[in-house]
Formats: C-alpha cells, structure tokens, sequence
C-alpha cells in the first residue's frame, strides 16, 4: 500500500472504510444533459465533503447508466489521492471532457487532467500542492502493519517510506507528462507545502498544457 492511501485519512480507520463503507452521497452527483456535475461540498456530512471511494464506485456506475455524458463538471477541494487516481482512470476510460467552475485543488486536479478537453470557466481556480502525511498518522500505520510488512523498527519504515515518497512522486510526474502537461511545470507543482496551495494563473496553465480548451 503506497503513502498516497494514506492521505486524508487516518490509517486506523481504512480497514473500516472498504469493510462497511456506505453509498456515497447521491447529492455529490448532479446530471443535466450531458454533463455531470460533481461536486463534493454538498455531501451532508462533513467527513464526505471530499473525493472518496465512494464517489468512484458511484462515479462509474453513473456512467455506466448514462451512456450520453460527455463532460464531468468538477468542484472539489481534493480528497483521497488513489480514489482521485482511479477516478481518472475512469475520466479516461470513458473520453470525457472536464470542466471546471469555481475550484478544483488538490487530488480534484488529478480528475480534471484526465480531460479529453480541459476547461477552465473564467474566475476559476485549479490548486496545487505537496502532499502530506503526519507524524501520527505514520505511527499508526506503523503499528499496524510492522508485522505483517516484517519491518523490525522505525529506521526500516522509515526506508520504505523514502523510497515509496519516491515512487508516488514519479507515478504523479508520469501522469502529468502523459497528458500533455509541460515537464517544467510538473515540477513547479511542488513549489507549494501541503498546507498552502498554489494558484497559477491561466496563461500558465494553458501554456503548460494544463487547460487546453481556451474557447471558455
């Protein structure tokens, strides 16, 4: 299991989380012709105000269902990571376009780069930044998988850690490159901590192949 699972999410609580998890919350999802408006804010409960696996289980058999949609409207602050990953496969998968409206931060960007045609409404904002793991939440982890992982102390965890930071950084690189974003600008997606966000302004983003529909 990579770090990025890890995000957002207490680690003791990720057994729960796939063991009972429930539907997600059918107010994230909106149709209107051939759009689908997913918005995480209007969840009910605060916890679901985010990108979950949920979403992406309810995300595809919406899809499935709806075999006119063409365009995912995105509205989030960001989320899970790999549930943010998956979705995006599944954006592909189905060649849909992506549109944004207000912000879409975080994980939400990993969606919107899965866009066919990736538009950004004028007065919107796409956020990046590094992501995080605290130092309780890495303990936790620790506790809890030092044995079935065969990690005999926390200088171990700690090499598996360095070199799995590594690898989901290089996976995120690959991604971007894949979908025709500039390398210079792959790299400049670090320049925020995980408790700050960077806003390009959409020059940048559309000269570094982030946004490539301009006709908004």
């Amino acid at each position: 299991m990579s770090i990025s699972n890890l995000l957002r999410i207490s680690p003791a609580l990720i057994s729960l989380l796939f063991a009972t998890a429930p539907l997600a919350d059918a107010k994230k999802f909106t149709i209107n012709g051939d759009t689908v408006l997913y918005d995480t804010s209007l969840a009910e409960a605060e916890e679901d105000q985010e990108i979950n696996w949920d979403d992406a289980d309810a995300l595809e058999e919406l899809l499935r269902k709806n075999v006119d949609v063409k365009v995912l409207h995105l509205e989030s602050y960001g989320g899970l990571t790999e549930a943010a990953q998956y979705i995006a496969d599944v954006v592909i998968d189905y060649e849909l376009d992506t549109y944004v409206d207000g912000e879409c931060s975080s994980s939400c960007v990993t969606i919107f780069l899965g866009g066919e045609k990736r538009t950004l409404a004028r007065g919107s904002w796409l956020g990046f930044h590094k992501t995080y793991w605290s130092s309780e939440s890495m303990k936790e982890y620790y506790e809890a998988e030092k044995e079935e992982e065969e990690w005999e102390s926390p200088f171990e965890f700690s090499e598996w850690v360095y070199a799995d930071t590594q690898e989901q950084i290089l996976k995120d690189f690959e991604y971007m490159l894949e979908r025709g974003v500039t390398p210079a600008f792959a790299i400049k997606t670090l320049r925020a901590d995980s408790d700050d966000m960077w806003y390009p302004r959409r020059k940048e983003l559309v000269a570094a192949g982030v946004v490539n529909d301009t006709s908004n």
